[in-house]
């Protein structure tokens, strides 16, 4: 294979906490780690401790806010999210590719082929796929076996992490109402900022765990990481994106308007359902890991260069 002939895999970009997309980073340099990639996670102004030398005949994933000082070199690979610029132009078309978000009209509009992996899809130099889960497969196998653990150790509050939209505000009015605590981490706040093992647990002390989405990410059925997350750490999937409900053909708690969704929800952990939760747990350990979606990248890599 190609991809075997990198010499480091560099993800070049946010760094931990400093963007929503830093947690993207974080899942992928994650992964490589564990594939036994030698993989290096470089922001865009720290850069000088690292020899010249490595930035030759390697892959390289970035992102359009944070791309200003790469590398750029003809022997190298990018995958490019979001990027703009003439200094792309000079590597040749078989060395690089455009990576996109998942949407339905992305993929109508753009008349898109179906990769061998779950929601993947491709164009001649361009792969459409979803986010997924920060954990690795056996970490997976670790929750589902701690299940039980998981469900007793839940309090009456709903942690939420990440940068709160206004759907959530009718989340948090709904815990007024029923006295259940609600607390906000993460976001852009250095202050509330959580590392993924807390993240982790927060979600896991949480009396349920919903994936909420504003109007544009619905009506363009956009798939959010936090729900592939909230499932593999071992929660119920609740959304209120009907893609989203489909994706997981109709095993999760669907409802449009938020409160009913958090009701469903609070229904369901009064009356549990382990193998249910098991077997959702299965489906992201299978399908929804950056594994898969290093695997669905290297794919293409390799069919561009064969």
């Amino acid at each position: 294979m190609y991809t075997d002939n990198f010499n480091y895999i560099i993800i070049w970009g946010h760094r931990n906490f400093t963007h929503t997309h830093s947690y993207i980073h974080y899942g992928f340099y994650k992964a490589f780690i564990y594939l036994g990639y030698k993989c290096l996670w470089i922001d865009n102004i720290n850069d000088n401790n690292y020899s010249k030398e490595i930035f030759k005949n390697s892959l390289f994933i970035t992102e359009g806010q944070v791309d200003s000082n790469i590398p750029i070199n003809k022997n190298s690979f990018y995958v490019l999210h979001n990027c703009n610029g003439d200094k792309y132009n000079i590597i040749p078309k078989e060395n690089k590719i455009n990576l996109q978000v998942f949407t339905l009209d992305c993929i109508e509009k753009h008349n898109a082929k179906k990769l061998p992996y779950e929601y993947g899809y491709y164009l001649d130099d361009c792969i459409i796929i979803t986010w997924a889960t920060d954990l690795l497969p056996h970490e997976i196998n670790e929750n589902i076996y701690n299940l039980d653990n998981i469900q007793n150790k839940t309090d009456n509050f709903i942690n939420f992490i990440g940068m709160p939209t206004p759907p959530w505000d009718k989340v948090k009015e709904y815990c007024k109402i029923n006295n259940i605590k609600y607390t906000n981490f993460g976001g852009f706040n250095m202050k509330t900022k959580v590392t993924a093992e807390e993240n982790m647990k927060l979600v896991q002390k949480s009396i349920i765990a919903p994936s909420i989405q504003e109007e544009w990410q619905v009506k363009n059925s956009y798939i959010p990481c936090r729900i592939f997350k909230n499932i593999s750490y071992g929660k119920m999937g609740l959304t209120n994106n009907p893609y989203v409900y489909e994706l997981f053909n109709k095993k999760i708690i669907f409802d449009y308007e938020v409160v009913n969704l958090c009701d469903k929800g609070i229904n369901f952990f009064f009356n549990h359902r382990s193998d249910i939760i098991i077997e959702l747990m299965n489906i992201v350990k299978n399908k929804h890991t950056y594994i898969n979606r290093i695997n669905a990248i290297f794919w293409l890599i390799n069919k561009i260069k064969n």
